[in-house]
């Protein structure tokens, strides 16, 4: 079914400058200063000299990428690169190994931002560092403040690895408490949790610089991925290298009203849901609309992208179109639009530069359940749920609970013979609506959401 009205298409702009001085470091505010480097080298010489060196040195090693999302993230992407290493020798100009100037002087690693919302994401644990190859810890340190946001002298969380070729690689800026327990001397696999990506030490927001040396000292530093300006190495050191730029849209989602994004390093507001139930008013919006938002990586100067809202059947029910003005490492954009007034769930697609992402949600009703005339106190939680919930009423004693889902089909039916009850309601995702009968017909309703 497509429905024909008229959208209001509010643009709402974020600076991409601004949004990127919460991830990027610079030559003024290193990741790692040289004093800093010296120290670590101190350490990592002292903790060599007491682990098993047999002197073999095996093939070379392939690295995979350093982060992954943890089970909780359903973004369709959660970082940018902020920064490659320094090829230009000269104290001022800088280049990437791409040729590019996605760098800063001096730098030594590179720089992966969580993005969008890298506050929230730390939190929250949903971006995870991870060892790239196989190793023996050489050097790791936690309980460092994790919220910076500017040049400082204070020390990460860390951890560095060596690999049985005898190279190393380092993993810096990681949130505090999160980082292994494993100690020096331990090995680790490929794929390992070594911590949660942070803003530790001399950072400017969330990220992981990684750096990588050809052996044990900073003086064998190289850049893993290959370019025709890369002026280390000539391969690459990357099971799998990555393209320099990752054009595309990494999120996209439906919101109750404007994201918030403060400053470094307060967390930001999503205002994300993923139920709306009609009629729907979301603050400071018109009647019935919401906001939508995608989240561009690596835009470039004219692209077309195309946003949609599409029925349950998947046929269109509204679409409109983004051209970029400028090219940006992120960029955010927000519209108000009208939401769908027939119950079901609902898709927002976005796609740019080929690649598209989308999210869904849903338009509910509370048709076929009766409406609250009970003030009989009643609770029913966690909200959402994974499927287990608890009940709890001051009353016992002929009441009848009823689940349904969104559909109307019911679901589930007890009787309450206790003031607390545990009830298993399965893992089946979704919006399911409850009703609590009392022997004399009054009901008490209300709704739960299961992920």
């Amino acid at each position: 079914m497509k429905i024909t009205t008229t959208f209001i298409s509010l643009l709402l702009f974020f600076s991409s400058q601004a949004q990127n001085k919460l991830t990027e470091n610079n030559s003024e505010n290193p990741c790692i200063t040289d004093v800093e480097y010296a120290e670590l080298q101190k350490q990592i010489s002292e903790n060599l000299k007491h682990l098993p060196q047999s002197g073999y040195r095996g093939a070379s090693v392939t690295l995979n990428w350093p982060l992954k999302p943890a089970a909780g993230l359903t973004d369709c992407s959660y970082y940018n690169i902020a920064a490659y290493v320094d090829h230009d020798a000269a104290v001022g100009p800088f280049k990437d190994f791409n040729c590019g100037t996605n760098s800063y002087d001096g730098h030594r690693g590179t720089d992966i931002a969580t993005w969008p919302f890298n506050f929230y994401k730390m939190d929250n644990d949903l971006v995870e560092v991870i060892a790239a190859a196989d190793g023996t810890i050489i050097a790791v340190h936690d309980g460092e403040f994790d919220r910076n946001c500017s040049s400082n002298n204070l020390t990460a969380n860390y951890v560095m690895i060596q690999h049985s070729d005898g190279s190393t690689a380092l993993y810096w800026h990681m949130k505090k408490n999160s980082v292994t327990q494993k100690i020096v001397g331990q090995t680790v696999v490929a794929g390992e949790k070594l911590g949660v990506v942070g803003s530790s030490g001399s950072a400017s927001g969330p990220h992981l610089h990684f750096e990588v040396w050809a052996g044990a000292d900073v003086s064998t530093r190289i850049d893993p991925f290959a370019g025709n300006c890369n002026s280390l190495n000539q391969n690459s050191w990357w099971a799998s290298q990555k393209a320099a730029k990752e054009t595309g849209v990494v999120r996209a989602s439906v919101h109750s009203t404007d994201i918030v994004l403060p400053g470094c390093p307060t967390t930001e507001t999503l205002n994300e849901s993923s139920i709306y139930e009609m009629p729907f008013q979301g603050p400071g919006l018109p009647a019935g609309y919401a906001k939508f938002y995608i989240f561009i990586r690596d835009e470039i100067n004219g692209m077309s992208g195309t946003m949609s809202i599409l029925n349950p059947d998947q046929s269109t029910f509204a679409t409109w179109t983004y051209t970029s003005t400028a090219d940006n490492k992120i960029k955010t954009f927000g519209w108000s639009k009208k939401l769908p007034t027939v119950a079901g769930t609902y898709t927002f697609k976005a796609t740019y530069n080929g690649v598209t992402c989308s999210s869904t949600f849903d338009m509910t009703t509370a048709a076929g359940v009766s409406a609250l005339v009970s003030e009989e106190k009643f609770s029913v939680y966690p909200n959402p749920s994974s499927g287990v919930i608890t009940l709890e009423t001051a009353m016992v004693g002929g009441q009848v609970i009823f689940f349904y889902n969104i559909l109307g089909a019911k679901v589930y039916e007890a009787k309450i013979t206790s003031s607390k009850t545990e009830i298993n309601l399965g893992n089946q995702s979704g919006v399911y609506f409850y009703q609590l009968t009392s022997p004399d017909q009054q009901t008490t309703t209300g709704k739960i959401v299961i992920r």
